[in-house]
């Protein structure tokens, strides 16, 4: 692929990520017109003719790796991992 070639490959790239913000935007602006909805409903879930949607509260348990380095670096330590991974980006 020479220069040419990648130089529209990325502009068509980029097209693409505008309309991907574009479409994340409308599908966001959709959830939180059912969430609304839901809410309005004084109801968890919905079920319609082809679709049954819910939003209810979900509790979960996380470690506070922050906390566990500052008050105890050697479990911190212990237990750490570390990752590697390439990060594409186009400007």
């Amino acid at each position: 692929m020479d220069n040419l070639q990648m130089d529209e490959k990325l502009a068509r790239l980029r097209r693409c990520r505008r309309e991907m913000d574009t479409l994340k935007k409308e599908a966001e602006a959709i959830e939180e017109d059912v969430k609304a909805e839901l809410e309005a409903r004084g109801v968890e879930q919905v079920e319609t003719a082809h679709y049954k949607v819910s939003w209810k509260s979900v509790s979960s348990t996380r470690l506070d790796a922050k906390a566990l380095k500052a008050e105890r670096p050697e479990i911190y330590e212990r237990y750490a991992v570390s990752s590697t991974a390439k990060r594409f980006t186009v400007t």
